[in-house]
């Protein structure tokens, strides 16, 4: 058994490019530790240990609130600083899983110049694919098995994969906040409103257009946005009708109609409100403006 900075290694696997240490980590107060890695590392708290109480963050800290809670996998660069703090756990196990920094930067890019949105990914590895792939090596490792070291090997060339294709997501989709709309999500909420071939969208579809439920949308999207998302959809829809009465000849009525409003009356009386005219003056003026 081998001594680690934070506890004791009770397995060890060299395979390749792939390490992992299996650690067990002893009773402890609380603490600060600061980590400084040679190699791309990824730690992870096996399912049925409980939650981690450490907190940390990537760089010098500001003050306390650059510590935020560690998910069950964190992933560290290579030769960039981590600093934790916690207020001390009980015993348990804890998987180190190690790669060869110039195969790991070169396929998921990242290093020791990662950007924000990579590094808030990084202290939170939330991917249900990453983390079925570290519970599968946690399992393997607890079991003796002539072929365990090339499951080990296989599993950790999976695990590389899975953390490529991650960050890529990170980078395409942006990370965001809890209780806030991830950008690809906004995204399908702005194309799907300017989809002008079809019928004005329902909160129930915008929700299912994000994978999530029709009151995690509204309140998300408050907590995003700042405004609700049916304001958004009226704002959008009367950007929508103002630049069609200006642009073309189409009648107020059918207008009114292709933005959901039953009543030409109550899109009339709506568009007042809004801009201060209703659409035929608007129209006419706009018209003579041409």
């Amino acid at each position: 058994m081998h001594e680690d900075q934070a506890g004791a290694i009770e397995q060890h696997f060299a395979v390749g490019d792939f390490r992992l240490d299996v650690l067990s980590q002893p009773d402890t107060g609380p603490f600060t530790r600061t980590h400084l890695v040679d190699y791309p590392s990824i730690a992870y708290l096996p399912t049925g240990q409980g939650e981690d109480p450490v907190r940390g963050c990537f760089g010098e800290p500001r003050s306390h609130r650059s510590f935020v809670p560690f998910g069950a996998a964190v992933l560290v660069p290579a030769n960039l600083a981590v600093h934790v703090q916690s207020t001390g756990y009980a015993e348990r196990r804890l998987l180190i899983c190690r790669f060869d920094p110039d195969i790991f930067e070169s396929l998921t890019g990242l290093g020791a110049n990662a950007s924000g949105d990579e590094l808030a990914a990084c202290i939170d590895v939330r991917d249900a694919a990453v983390l079925a792939t570290l519970e599968r090596l946690s399992i393997a490792v607890s079991r003796p098995s002539t072929a365990r070291e090339m499951l080990v090997r296989g599993l950790g060339m999976v695990l590389l994969a899975e953390l490529t294709r991650h960050f890529e997501l990170v980078r395409e989709r942006g990370f965001h906040r809890a209780g806030t709309l991830a950008p690809w999500q906004l995204k399908r909420i702005d194309q799907r409103l300017a989809d002008e071939s079809k019928p004005v969208p329902s909160v129930s579809e915008l929700a299912s257009l994000c994978g999530i439920g029709r009151r995690h949308l509204m309140r998300a999207f408050k907590a995003t946005r700042g405004s609700t998302v049916m304001e958004h959809v009226e704002r959008t829809l009367f950007a929508r009708a103002a630049r069609m009465l200006g642009e073309t000849t189409i009648p107020v009525k059918s207008l009114a109609v292709s933005l959901g409003y039953e009543r030409q009356g109550s899109f009339s009386a709506a568009f007042r409100r809004r801009f201060g005219e209703t659409p035929r003056d608007y129209r006419a003026r706009a018209s003579a403006g041409r």
